[in-house]
């Protein structure tokens, strides 16, 4: 997983901003990332690249509404399906992954 460009970005930005390393000190992180990735089918770079697309007119790189709307619904089932009391803090750290690369999610 953290070979990934998208997991480095996302290192990358979390340690900018809490200092440290968060994905070494709080290992879950990492693992609620990975169980999301096999919930969805997707690795973590597929999913941030398909939450963007070019537009057409100009070349600009912009959010897919199509699969921002796509990957907010599966984080709200992934929390849902996971409904024990860690739930709602590994789709918290879902939601950091897509944001700290560009995404932003509301669920």
């Amino acid at each position: 997983m953290e070979n990934f460009e998208s997991v480095k970005t996302w290192r990358r930005d979390l340690s900018d901003q809490w200092g440290g390393d968060p994905i070494s000190e709080e290992p879950e992180k990492l693992e609620a990332l990975e169980r999301f990735c096999e919930f969805v089918g997707d690795d973590p770079d597929t999913i941030v690249s398909r939450c963007f697309r070019v537009r057409k007119s100009d070349g600009e790189r912009i959010i897919s509404a199509k699969w921002r709307a796509h990957y907010a619904e599966k984080v709200r089932e992934f929390r849902e399906r996971n409904s024990d009391n860690g739930s709602r803090r590994r789709a918290a750290d879902v939601l950091s992954f897509l944001i700290h690369n560009g995404v932003l999610v509301q669920v």
